[in-house]
């Protein structure tokens, strides 16, 4: 790579531009390249593993009522699962999960009307900042600045991107 030097020139500075759009265009090229070589790889993967995913979930499903009349007899009575055959097998306790029998919503109004219960119920309260942001110049404005809130500026911020060729797919604006 050569050196690149800060232009000091029109000239000078539409050249490194097309040599960035022509930058632009290669790694865009080599992205398509990449996406489509993982696209293949995971295609082929799928394949090959379909089949055995298949036959795995068969194979559990079979085992699951054999174990649930051996597992007594295999086990003693003392565990819920062995290793047999190069896997463990067996059954586990999943989570206790909370059932609610009713709206959640009013539930929840309920509870927080309880001093009791308040530690059960979450309350989250945050800076809806799009509507202030509509308010910030507003009737309100005064009292949004006393409470520290005012509208900041964006800056400019530099940017340089590879212009779309018109008449091309790519180019095609709706």
């Amino acid at each position: 790579m050569p050196p690149i030097r800060t232009p000091r020139s029109v000239k000078a500075a539409t050249e490194l531009l097309e040599r960035y759009a022509a930058i632009e265009g290669d790694i865009a090229l080599i992205e398509n390249v990449r996406n489509a070589a993982i696209a293949e790889a995971n295609k082929s993967a799928d394949a090959g593993a379909e089949p055995l995913i298949a036959e795995r979930d068969l194979i559990r499903e079979k085992l699951a009522p054999w174990w649930k009349d051996a597992a007594a007899s295999l086990t003693a009575g003392n565990r819920k699962s062995i290793e047999l055959g190069g896997c463990m097998i067996g059954t586990r306790a999943g989570r206790d999960s909370l059932a609610i029998n009713g709206d959640e919503d009013a539930i929840a109004e309920k509870l927080s009307k309880r001093d009791w219960a308040k530690p059960l119920v979450r309350v989250v309260t945050r800076l809806d900042k799009k509507a202030i942001m509509k308010s910030i110049d507003g009737v309100y404005r005064k009292q949004l600045a006393a409470l520290g809130l005012s509208r900041k500026a964006g800056g400019e911020q530099f940017f340089v991107e590879r212009a779309e060729q018109g008449g091309t797919v790519a180019g095609a604006r709706a």
